[in-house]
């Protein structure tokens, strides 16, 4: 079986989602500077509120490492580091879906059927345990398939399936 060390770190950097941001924060700030009975308190919250919000987008990082027997994963700041052996894992498979169709959107979503972690594309990675499914994206297919590979040797070689 071959080594093979996939590691993928994964921001927000799509251009419409931070002019999107940008175009909001101005516009609630050009409305509180507009608003003349706002003390200057008053004003702080709703500026703290977009700051809050451009540092959030700022941190989400997902975090996607496969090794020789295992596959971790974190959603900073959502969702700490989570660490499944291949012996825990039953089904890893690399798939093509539609995050807005298949999960309403991006970043860290439930459809009922699995949870996605995701920063945005069309490819992700799909893991079934015997407790849980979810999706982690990716934009490295060609790099996971090949750790999806190592997993399934790994698979035959321990458990003949």
């Amino acid at each position: 079986m071959k080594h093979f060390i996939f590691k993928e770190t994964q921001k927000f950097t799509q251009l419409w989602i931070w002019m999107l941001l940008v175009v909001v924060a101005v516009i609630v700030l050009l409305s509180i500077i507009s608003i003349e009975d706002f003390n200057l308190s008053d004003k702080l919250i709703p500026i703290g509120i977009v700051g809050l919000v451009f540092v959030l987008f700022l941190s989400l990082t997902l975090k996607t490492t496969i090794d020789s027997k295992s596959l971790s994963f974190s959603y900073f700041p959502f969702v700490g580091k989570k660490t499944f052996g291949f012996n825990d894992i039953e089904t890893m498979a690399l798939i093509e879906y539609n995050s807005l169709w298949e999960y309403g959107g991006w970043g860290l979503r439930y459809n009922f059927d699995s949870w996605a972690y995701n920063t945005g594309g069309k490819f992700g990675i799909m893991v079934t345990t015997k407790d849980k499914k979810f999706l982690l994206g990716t934009h490295m297919p060609e790099e996971a398939q090949k750790a999806i590979e190592m997993f399934e040797a790994y698979k035959s070689k321990n458990h003949g399936s």
